[in-house]
């Protein structure tokens, strides 16, 4: 064998190496990435489900003693504040949405328009909140 080749077996085998030894270090990368991403899923899931029981919980103080105060969406707020609703199916996060946009808008007619005569109102926004909050613990 000439030198040539003898430099160009090594240089081959530098590359294979090289390229073996960042092909490692992406695949490492790649798994401990979903490992953490699997795991702030299921937290962030736990965290949205102990938010919608607290919100029926309070649905039902406010229906029984005629008392409304707006919702806190500031659980939901975070989720998509930081990016992290990407970790959701896009079903999931369609009705995690519409959950939290009804609340919402319950708190802009509670504001705007305030109890005084408004009560029933109120009292059917509260109730079809229930049924998106009982349909999204269901999807859970």
């Amino acid at each position: 064998m000439t030198e040539w080749e003898n430099v160009v077996i090594e240089l081959v085998a530098l590359a294979g190496i090289i390229f073996g030894a960042v092909y490692v270090e992406h695949w490492n990368y790649l798994r401990m990435q979903k490992k953490t991403d699997k795991a702030t899923r299921k937290k962030m899931l736990l965290l949205i489900k102990e938010d919608l029981i607290r919100k029926i919980r309070f649905i039902d103080d406010s229906i029984q003693h005629h008392d409304y105060k707006p919702f806190f969406t500031s659980v939901w707020d975070s989720v998509i504040l930081s990016g992290k609703q990407t970790l959701l199916e896009f079903d999931l996060i369609q009705n995690l949405e519409h959950t939290y946009s009804s609340m919402k808008y319950y708190n802009t007619e509670l504001q705007q328009k305030g109890t005084a005569g408004n009560e029933q109102t109120i009292k059917e926004l509260l109730v079809e909140i229930r049924k998106t909050v009982d349909s999204s613990l269901k999807i859970l």
